[in-house]
């Protein structure tokens, strides 16, 4: 993609540019994604692209938003990503909402595809205030269901569903068949995501609404696929569908959607949703109770000469690791779940990578159009009004950062705050849990602090938190979290780090605070500290962590204080 943002903003010669013909030709592109053909309208998009000069800065903005909405369906996402910044920085510099929303919305999308939820979730609530201000229900729909995309990037299908409906309610007021089918094909598989999660939790009631209202809103896709003649659209829709059947065990009303869904993948060269066919077909057969013609399908879909990318490859291993289960071959089985441990860190990386593309590609973009503005600020207006407007957003960006930082970090001890931690917490609980390390979590309390108040003052105590914060720092390695949750109370998480490990290491503190020269504040002041120690294998909840350490500490607390004590 050329970097339109480093020509001029002016007019330029405009000569033997068609716009009735150009605008003709991007409606009919617009046609032909609606029946499925992406990728014969995403060539003609580009040409189009390479054809309008640049002075056409809104028939360019458009052509961009529209790529980046169809790339994803081939998926493109770092072409989506560029296409979407592009974009994004032209409707800036243009001042429309209406382009804002949908160079927005689509930034949303890939975001959230490439996990970055955060940015997602900022950018779909950006496009939902430009689709409010123009009005405009059908970009209102778009942008919610985006932030729904955002939400199940931050593993909330139950936010994800619910923002999802909202954008359907929106959508039915004003229908088009595109974000129609788009909302209750995102919310089937939203729903899908609850399935799996009510599974996790064994919630028997949770599970069995799941399946209903993803049969529900599959059912309303398929019929929607149906009747806009893609047969894209159809696949995707009878692929959800499919799981909510097969979820549901109805085996008998799946066989039919499993061959329609096969043909269409593989007539139409659909590669992913051909393999992802195949494997909801081992997964019929493993529920039919075929387990062996099942393990047989999905080794041969494996050792294809082309292989499948990872995400899919994950998918193919998990069934296959169901499947060894369900047969009682747990030696296979075993083998197959390391074999998906190591693919999703392998999973992780790539994403890092492709992540770190996409940041770089906003920053490239960001860079253009400061170039851009630059240049046209040099011809309109003398250096000094250039050069407070610089001045002016780097102040900005330190406040922001400011702001940034105030909403991490406790202010008295320079330590990570309790908002830092409820969010880092379940965080890394998580990842130890993916790469199969112990976790232990230490809660630390300062005994009779409320005394030392009253004793010395309160310069005194937040001298003593200050002081307390630096022991801990210099005492636990940089990768633990460190945090002040409460008045004096202090989180530690140590990832890899076993309970009894834990103990040593916090007794080594509480002899350190113990020992320390706390009459250098003030004559005769002590302190003394109590440490609740949890951990083992990473749970399922954080919060199930953080509550029996807390219970240690109050052990702690009653066997004497000045002492650890592990859960």
């Amino acid at each position: 993609m050329s970097d339109l943002l480093d020509l001029p903003a002016l007019p330029a010669d405009d000569a033997g540019f068609d716009a009735s013909a150009f605008d003709a030709a991007f409606a009919a592109q617009r046609q032909l994604a609606a029946a499925g053909a992406y990728q014969a309208s995403n060539d003609v998009l580009e040409q189009l692209l390479q054809d309008c000069p640049p002075s056409q800065q809104r028939r360019r903005c458009e052509v961009l938003a529209l790529l980046a909405h169809q790339y994803p369906r081939l998926g493109r996402l770092t072409a989506s990503a560029r296409c979407a910044t592009e974009a994004l920085a032209l409707a800036e510099r243009l001042g429309d909402d209406t382009l804002l929303a949908d160079a927005l919305t689509s930034q949303a999308y890939v975001y959230g595809q490439l996990l970055m939820g955060r940015e997602a979730l900022q950018a779909g609530m950006k496009a939902l205030a430009a689709a409010r201000r123009t009005a405009d229900p059908v970009r209102e729909a778009w942008a919610l269901n985006r932030v729904g995309v955002a939400y199940a990037s931050l593993d909330n299908p139950t936010q994800a569903c619910a923002s999802t409906g909202q954008a359907l309610e929106i959508a039915q007021r004003a229908p088009v068949a595109e974000v129609l089918f788009s909302c209750h094909n995102n919310l089937a598989y939203f729903w899908l995501l609850r399935v799996e999660e009510a599974r996790t939790c064994n919630d028997a009631a949770a599970l069995a609404e799941a399946v209903t209202q993803a049969r529900s809103t599959a059912e309303e896709a398929t019929a929607l696929a149906r009747r806009s003649g893609s047969a894209f659209q159809v696949a995707v829709a009878v692929s959800n569908l499919l799981n909510a059947l097969l979820a549901g065990g109805q085996l008998d009303e799946a066989l039919p959607l499993l061959n329609e869904f096969g043909h269409l993948a593989h007539d139409h060269g659909y590669r992913t949703l051909a393999i992802e066919a195949d494997a909801q077909r081992a997964v019929f057969l493993r529920l039919k109770g075929e387990p062996l013609q099942a393990v047989r399908l999905l080794e041969a879909l494996i050792a294809a000469a082309s292989e499948p990318p990872p995400k899919l490859r994950r998918l193919l291993i998990r069934n296959l690791y169901e499947t060894h289960k369900a047969c009682g071959q747990y030696r296979q089985a075993l083998e197959r779940l390391e074999e998906l441990v190591g693919l999703d860190r392998q999973i992780t990386r790539d994403n890092l990578v492709l992540q770190t593309e996409v940041i770089l590609i906003r920053d490239q973009v960001e860079q253009a159009q400061a170039r851009a503005d630059s240049a046209a600020a040099d011809a309109r207006r003398e250096r000094a009004r250039a050069t407070h407007l610089e001045n002016e957003q780097q102040r900005l960006r330190e406040h922001a950062n400011a702001l940034d930082r105030a909403a991490h970090e406790d202010v008295l001890t320079g330590l990570h705050n309790r908002r830092h931690a409820e969010f880092a917490l379940p965080l890394l609980v998580e990842g130890a849990r993916v790469a199969g390390q112990v976790i232990s979590v230490a809660t630390l309390d300062v005994d009779h602090f409320k005394c030392i108040n009253d004793t010395h003052g309160h310069a005194v105590g937040d001298a003593v938190l200050q002081q307390l914060a630096q022991l801990l720092r210099h005492r636990l390695r940089s990768a633990d979290l460190l945090a002040r949750i409460g008045g004096e109370e202090f989180l530690a998480v140590l990832v890899g780090i076993a309970p009894q490990q834990a103990a040593e290491i916090c007794e080594r503190l509480r002899l350190a605070v113990a020992e320390h020269d706390w009459a250098a504040i003030t004559p005769g002041l002590v302190v003394r500290v109590s440490v609740g120690i949890a951990g083992g294998p990473p749970p399922l909840q954080a919060d199930q962590l953080l509550n029996r350490a807390d219970q240690a500490l109050y052990a702690a607390k009653r066997g004497g204080r000045n002492r650890v004590h592990v859960d």
